[in-house]
């Protein structure tokens, strides 16, 4: 039973150690601004569809109690899921606005190099913020 705890404690020691950090850059955010729109889009037709669907199955002049029922929950699902899907579209305006922010350049620094001053290309991270 030590030999398995042991295997498997070095298992999850090793996994935490050599996992990398996803790189946050301008390609990062747009594609994730690109998913959440798509993912909340799908997110704000779907619950429209829902409600529609649930009117049409509750409101038929031969449906019964038990089918308006249904229409009521499809209804109420699809209202849940159209609601869901604005904090959805709020992050992905955020994601795109720091994807628009961050851009990778090289910015030409002074450097230092055999008694004179030269400016060398240093890649580097800027970041703009609109006044």
């Amino acid at each position: 039973m030590k030999k398995y705890t042991t295997s498997i404690l070095l298992l999850l020691f090793a996994i935490s150690v050599f996992s990398q950090e996803v790189v946050k850059n301008k390609e990062y955010y747009s594609e994730k601004s690109k998913r959440q729109r798509s993912g909340a889009r799908v997110m704000l037709i779907g619950g429209a569809a829902l409600i529609g669907t649930g009117f049409l199955i509750g409101d038929r002049k031969e449906s019964s109690f038990d089918d308006a029922a249904t229409g009521a929950v499809l209804g109420g699902v699809g209202m849940l899921l159209m609601i869901g899907s604005i904090p959805v579209f709020i992050a992905s305006g955020k994601n795109k606005r720091k994807a628009a922010s961050l851009s990778f350049n090289n910015m030409m620094t002074p450097q230092i190099k055999n008694s004179s001053m030269v400016y060398k290309p240093m890649p580097a991270v800027s970041l703009k913020i609109n006044l």
